[in-house]
């Protein structure tokens, strides 16, 4: 897809490019966000524990009450529903893959989406550890 170009069944407005060159910090944890057009590529060192202060903050009423992994699925589906990419990076590379282009059939039963697909199982430990500590209610962030 090149930019500008128009997805059939998607009204023309829904085709987004985007040029990012952000730096981004939640309750203590960073990350940038750098991509242009479609594709975009967040890099953390410790994308977990941004995720899981993400998944704790309050979003506006429009978007409605969504937490947990049903979090980064509903993401992933807006984000392949306009045409757009993003690669999560953590230290020791690609961490998942979100958007136009994927179809997991693990990203559909963990997060309710397959425009979300975990790279590696190494990767996804912290993730796991972070899931498990706030079903038991033993991570603050």
């Amino acid at each position: 897809m090149t930019i500008g170009e128009r997805r059939p069944g998607l009204p023309s407005s829904a085709v987004l490019s985007v040029v990012a060159d952000l730096d981004i910090d939640v309750d203590g944890y960073s990350a940038r966000l750098e991509g242009e057009g479609q594709r975009l590529v967040l890099r953390s060192d410790q994308p977990h524990l941004l995720w899981s202060s993400l998944i704790q903050a309050s979003v506006p009423d429009a978007v409605g009450h969504i937490t947990g992994v049903r979090s980064a699925g509903r993401a992933a589906a807006a984000l392949a529903e306009v045409g757009m990419h993003l690669d999560v990076e953590g230290p020791h590379g690609t961490v998942v893959s979100i958007g136009e282009g994927e179809n997991s059939v693990i990203g559909r039963i963990i997060t309710g989406s397959k425009a979300i697909r975990p790279r590696s199982a190494r990767s996804l430990l912290p993730f796991v550890r972070v899931i498990v500590g706030n079903l038991l209610g033993r991570n603050k962030t």
